[in-house]
């Protein structure tokens, strides 16, 4: 589980802004909100983040998506970019390093893995690991500008042979992270393969809300065996008030029209699988069809009938589904996509009551109604605002000091939590 995540100098963060995941004293619905990691160490389940249009929401979580991808990418060589963007509003920060750190917790052990780099090198990488109460380095990596290399400080309590770590430090190129080159090299197992393994199994891609979430329905309906997903989803469907009573997912063939061939000529995938598919003359897709009840009858309805809210929902009860029962973190930019605010609220509802494992999620959102609900901690709500130098800044609702009896929804609409939009006059003369 994540405990903390720290970003500088990243897209519109300029100066130093963490999101932390460690529960504040309030002890309300601690079972529900937390789960223990370690003994007398708790971590929240949920991380909400608030703010105006462009104020920074998207980018913490694209730094944390980021950050996966650091770890994890192999460049194809060592003149490929990092794809880090600095904060580009001031000559200084422009060609400032880029600083990003993350506290997580896999099997009971707290690690730290810290980053500085700019659009060509790594600079610095560390990977601490405290199996007590002091911390015990792992590695650390340097970039020499003067020869233009990478050196890395194996730590001892790594267990790894001297031969493992050449071939590491031989793959580790200077836009190239450790555990990336570390997962491309055949060396024996350590405690890098259980912070391999977290990032590229557990942290997730950020679900934006232009995320077609229906090839994923399909996919994973497509594989269930057993019945479960399926009957989870029409349980949590019913339970949100919809009329469905079945979805049905089946196969459809489609003869390859002239405009198709062309179409899969050019398509990007191997040479064999497209004259597979011409020689076949026609293509299978997958289709969703629900039934829906009305008074005494009973309606089949394809996918392109329902409405989005409706195909964005079951996207949503699948990903509820596969967050209960596997440990995942995930992000989710702008959740109230498509969805009224009560299935928002049920969602979480759900998600709390039913979560016994490690996951995680940390939303974006403009719905303010969940401000005002009395089920909502105030240790998961953040707020994003821009300075008048375009710079964003984070802060956490429990650490502004709002007394207990007052409503931060008010609060919010006041604008005593974070500057509201400046709106000019609704008026306006289209001749000047």
């Amino acid at each position: 589980m994540i405990a903390e995540f720290s970003i500088e100098n990243f897209f519109s963060i300029k100066s130093e802004q963490k999101i932390s995941f460690e529960p504040s004293a309030d002890t309300f619905m601690s079972a529900e909100y937390s789960y223990e990691v370690k003994e007398g160490i708790r971590l929240l389940k949920v991380g909400i983040i608030y703010g105006a249009n462009a104020s920074g929401k998207t980018n913490i979580l694209n730094a944390i998506e980021f950050f996966k991808t650091l770890v994890l990418r192999m460049p194809k060589d060592r003149n490929e970019e990092t794809g880090v963007v600095p904060f580009m509003l001031d000559d200084t920060s422009r060609n400032k390093m880029t600083k990003m750190s993350m506290v997580f917790y896999i099997n009971q052990s707290k690690y730290i893995l810290s980053f500085e780099l700019d659009a060509k090198h790594i600079y610095s990488e560390i990977l601490i690991v405290y199996d007590s109460i002091r911390p015990t380095k792992l590695y650390h990596r340097s970039y020499d500008a003067a020869t233009d290399s990478t050196t890395i400080d194996f730590g001892a309590n790594l267990k790894m042979t001297k031969k493992s770590q050449d071939v590491i430090s031989g793959n580790t190129i200077n836009n190239c992270s450790v555990l990336a080159a570390f997962g491309k090299s055949n060396v024996e197992r350590t405690k890098l393969n259980a912070v391999y393994d977290y990032f590229a199994k557990q942290v997730t891609d950020v679900l934006t809300p232009r995320t077609l979430l229906s090839r994923y329905v399909k996919s994973l309906l497509d594989k269930d065996e057993t019945g479960d997903l399926k009957k989870f989803i029409l349980n949590f469907l019913k339970a949100s008030d919809f009329n469905i009573e079945d979805v049905i997912l089946h196969e459809k063939e489609e003869p390859i029209t002239p405009e198709w061939e062309q179409l899969i000529q050019n398509a990007p995938f191997d040479k064999e699988v497209k004259t597979e598919m011409l020689r076949k003359g026609k293509i299978t897709h997958t289709e969703l069809t629900f039934k829906h009840k009305a008074g005494d009858k009973v309606y089949n309805l394809s996918e392109e009938y329902e409405s989005n809210g409706t195909m964005r929902f079951l996207g949503m009860a699948v990903i509820l589904n596969f967050l209960l029962k596997t440990n995942r973190f995930l992000s989710i930019d702008e959740v109230e996509t498509s969805i009224h605010y009560e299935l928002l609220a049920y969602f979480l509802k759900v998600f709390l009551a039913n979560s016994n494992g490690t996951s995680q999620i940390l939303l974006t959102t403009h719905d303010i109604n969940l401000l005002n609900e009395d089920f909502i901690r105030r240790d998961t709500i953040w707020f994003t605002d821009k300075d008048e130098l375009g710079e964003t800044k984070i802060v956490r609702l429990s650490s502004l000091g709002l007394h207990k009896n007052l409503s931060p929804y008010n609060a919010y609409k006041q604008g005593k939590l974070v500057k509201l939009p400046f709106l000019g006059s609704q008026y306006i003369n289209l001749d000047d």
